[in-house]
């Protein structure tokens, strides 16, 4: 369906079948010569001022306010802290239409170039196509061993950021971990340790080098129980996406709030606490207890009231969210399990973790008490 946007377009150009003829009719190759003329000629009109008020005036275009020697030191202690994972230095692209397809995410908020790519948005969907790259011969796939890359990147989202320290472009570690279902949830619950666990430590590391990420909060959700719940009450999965964001902080909450609902937010022990805790009695115990005894100053616990992630994971999620020198806790950490290279490779039987933390927000939020 067309905005009214493109309704008056159509209408001032006196062209009707403008959008399809673009958007529909034009092979790839042909729009993408359309467009690089149309853009050659009006940059010939571009001049020194308009570059520099559209510097003034975007923040898109803008560098970023965070020293890049703390930005760096950042992804040095964080790559030596991902020591198990192999670190790639991803394209500034990707394929038109990969986080859309991937992540769910909608394309009006990504930088869609005229080159049928896009820039990156989020890293992990990229991470995502190079675990299928590398896995894709199926006659190897069920003896690899697990795929696990680490990235730093600069991504670029365009919804817009009410919040304070949220920019258009900002700097994001990602982990990725891609294998094949041993069964008994074995999988799952290795690299869910593995992945916390690295955020756990880093954030020790990074306190020893001026940070100051003191008390994080773990909070692991399976969202195929909060969908159940949500079910129960009579809450289709379509309102949670069109009303939940989670660039919109509490948005979750006020959803809930709005239809009188309660979900279980603060579980700690998923065996006495819920009627069916499913998955996560196995991550309490096989889990949760050794990285509390690793890391005893973290505070561990199941949130079943997350609705941030219903459409874009698929089972067990977790948020990590440390205070911060004002006092806050900020949810800098975010990750979970999707069926991406399950898709992309057409097997059921493979899974893939996915993770990062906002590097920047970090430097700018989490070095306060240190200036």
């Amino acid at each position: 369906m067309q905005s009214k946007i493109l309704n008056r377009i159509v209408a001032e150009t006196g062209i009707p079948r403008l959008f399809s003829a673009l958007a529909e009719e034009l092979s790839p190759t042909d729009l993408q010569s359309l467009l690089l003329a149309v853009y050659q000629s009006r940059a010939r009109a571009v001049r020194e001022s308009g570059v520099l008020a559209q510097l003034v005036r975007s923040p898109l275009v803008s560098p970023s306010s965070v020293d890049a020697r703390l930005l760096n030191a950042f992804d040095r202690i964080a790559f030596a802290a991902a020591d198990g994972f192999e670190a790639v230095d991803l394209s500034p692209v990707c394929p038109l239409g990969t986080t859309s397809l991937l992540g769910a995410i909608d394309q009006n908020s990504l930088l869609t170039t005229i080159r049928n790519a896009e820039v990156l948005g989020d890293s992990t969907p990229a991470l995502a196509l190079e675990c299928a790259r590398r896995r894709k011969p199926s006659a190897h796939r069920a003896s690899q061993p697990p795929s696990r890359l680490c990235s730093s990147h600069r991504a670029v989202r365009l919804q817009p950021f009410d919040f304070p320290g949220y920019t258009p472009h900002f700097r994001l570690f990602a982990l990725v971990t891609a294998g094949r279902d041993t069964g008994s949830h074995s999988f799952e619950l290795q690299h869910l340790a593995g992945h916390i666990g690295f955020y756990l430590n880093l954030f020790q590391t990074l306190n020893s080098h001026g940070f100051h990420l003191t008390s994080p909060l773990v909070e692991i959700s399976d969202v195929t129980i909060t969908a159940s719940l949500l079910d129960a009450a009579g809450v289709a999965l379509e309102q949670v996406r069109q009303l939940v964001r989670a660039h919109i902080p509490g948005s979750a909450e006020r959803f809930l709030a709005e239809r009188g609902l309660t979900l279980p937010a603060a579980v700690l022990n998923p065996q006495d606490e819920l009627p069916q805790p499913g998955l996560l009695v196995q991550v309490k115990r096989q889990v949760v207890d050794s990285l509390q005894a690793a890391y005893p100053e973290a505070e561990f616990r199941f949130n079943l009231a997350r609705l941030e992630g219903l459409s874009y994971y698929t089972g067990l999620c977790l948020r990590i969210s440390p205070q911060a020198p004002d006092g806050v806790r900020y949810p800098i950490a975010d990750g979970g399990f999707t069926g991406w290279t399950a898709r992309l490779l057409q097997d059921k039987k493979e899974r893939l973790l996915t993770s990062g933390i906002g590097s920047e927000f970090v430097c700018r939020r989490y070095r306060a008490a240190a200036t």
